[in-house]
């Protein structure tokens, strides 16, 4: 490989420092030399296959591979050395320009043509770097500007953009990662800003998962947030039901292949599918232990349900509203079967949690009692 790339490598050395030009160089002329690198490139090319079809070992054939492309590579970074370059260049920006053409062509050719062993965890030359920082900018700036506002996830929003800012700040960009930004700021940029704040939430979490942005601090943040959805659940069924839905939700969550921030660290919805299935058999476990129970353990003196307080209140404001409970004044009563009966979750009920949850019942108890109502009628016709 190095005698064939010689004419180049030649090339680029009498562009740094054309006081040691060679006098095979010295005596040609920028459009002459242009020339002879575009016959040079073609020789190139063909050499690239005569090695490619004449190997038949897998491991050997992606080294040849690797080889041209961190070649390659080097050459480009070469002809663009930085803004400290020889001022020099300026007088054969005609010839660098044909070069680096050339030497662009061959890497996009071995990219396209042998792309099962074009290695996408190598650097990018300098100059696509630039390329791709210049055009990521200004769609992120728009965005962050556009979610900002619709108010959506400020918190969430955040975890998504230090990331994607550090890559555009950042020296060291592999073609693996610069695909994984273009494709996902592209998929940020189409959500539909006129949903309300939770929809657009909602939206973005899905190509979190979709792009297996696996940020640890994305990762973190999502979990922490499922825990306190569970959390906030006060009866075992209650959060094996929400633990039901959101495995249902996560694993219908298609994940693109080749995408993911980090190549490092798990997956995203592996992530997070662990983690509910972790919480769901452990509530499992806890339920069995409470339906196994004997009767002699539990305290005397109280009327235990399996219901959560929601449920248990809205059960109480229907035992009045139907007039089947009497009582002059709703406090004193609620006191009494704060005392009295039990939940699933809580011996011990609050009354003031009782009496929110009689006053406010939310959609989701109203929807579970009326299911507990149906199947009531269920059971008196087999009576």
């Amino acid at each position: 490989m190095n005698y064939v790339i010689e004419r180049f490598d030649q090339l680029i050395a009498a562009l740094a420092s054309p006081d040691k030009r060679m006098p095979s160089i010295k005596k040609k002329s920028d459009d002459e030399l242009a020339a002879e690198c575009r016959a040079e490139k073609e020789r190139i090319r063909m050499q690239i296959m005569a090695e490619v079809f004449t190997c038949r070992d897998e491991k050997a054939l992606a080294l040849i591979i690797e080889k041209y492309q961190s070649t390659f590579i080097r050459m480009i970074d070469q002809l663009y050395p930085g803004p400290q370059a020889n001022a020099k260049h300026d007088d054969h920006a005609f010839l660098i320009e044909a070069l680096h053409s050339c030497l662009n062509e061959l890497l996009c050719f071995i990219q396209v043509h042998f792309a099962k062993y074009f290695n996408h965890f190598q650097k990018l030359p300098l100059t696509n770097m630039e390329g791709i920082k210049t055009e990521l900018k200004p769609e992120l700036d728009r965005f962050i500007t556009a979610v900002q506002v619709r108010a959506a996830n400020e918190k969430l929003i955040r975890l998504i953009v230090q990331p994607v800012e550090q890559f555009i700040s950042g020296n060291t960009i592999t073609y693996a990662l610069s695909q994984y930004m273009k494709g996902i700021i592209d998929e940020l940029l189409t959500i539909d800003l006129t949903l309300p704040a939770d929809a657009v939430t909602a939206a973005l979490k899905k190509i979190l998962i979709s792009f297996n942005f696996n940020s640890p601090d994305v990762t973190t943040y999502l979990i922490n947030e499922l825990d306190l959805l569970i959390t906030a659940e006060e009866s075992i069924q209650g959060k094996l039901r929400i633990l039901k839905y959101k495995l249902k939700e996560m694993n219908q969550v298609i994940v693109k292949p080749d995408y993911e921030l980090h190549s490092n660290y798990p997956g995203l919805k592996d992530q997070l599918i662990y983690w509910l299935n972790e919480e769901f058999s452990f509530y499992q476990t806890e339920q069995a232990a409470l339906i196994a129970t004997p009767d002699s353990n539990i305290n005397d003196g109280k009327i235990h349900t399996s219901l959560s307080v929601a449920k248990l209140a809205l059960i109480i404001k229907l035992l009045v509203a139907d007039k089947i409970i009497i009582n002059r004044t709703v406090a004193p009563m609620l006191r009494v079967a704060a005392k009295t009966f039990t939940t699933l979750q809580k011996e011990d009920i609050s009354f003031g949690s009782l009496e929110t949850k009689y006053h406010a019942p939310d959609k989701s108890t109203t929807s579970n009692v009326r299911d507990m109502l149906f199947k009531w009628i269920n059971i008196v016709n087999k009576l």
